[in-house]
């Protein structure tokens, strides 16, 4: 967007071990065009945290100066039961599907 490069992302040490894989929140960050790595100073979070998986978000480019972030909460938790949605809901997950709408300044 407006000539720089972004990397939308999940990591560890978010206060996300209770999100199977880290998978939530999604971070966005300016990407250093020679270094190719993220310039952590710059990091934000797009979409929360709320007790759900985010791993298949998508990303659409609408113009030069806007993008969207789309992703919808997945209520999948972890063994012995990973089909208890209420793990999710204790974190205030309810299978919302967000779009996240990026603007350049």
């Amino acid at each position: 967007m407006n000539g720089r490069l972004y990397l939308v992302y999940t990591r560890k040490g978010a206060n996300n071990d209770h999100i199977p894989r880290h998978r939530a929140p999604l971070f966005i960050a300016e990407v250093d065009p020679e270094r190719l790595c993220v310039i952590r100073a710059t990091e934000q979070i797009v979409v929360p945290e709320r007790g759900a998986r985010l791993g298949n978000f998508g990303i659409t480019r609408v113009s030069d100066r806007e993008s969207w972030v789309t992703v919808s909460e997945w209520m999948q938790t972890t063994w012995p039961d990973p089909w208890d949605c209420t793990v999710c809901e204790k974190y205030g997950a309810d299978n919302r599907v967000y779009v996240a709408k990026l603007t350049a300044e």
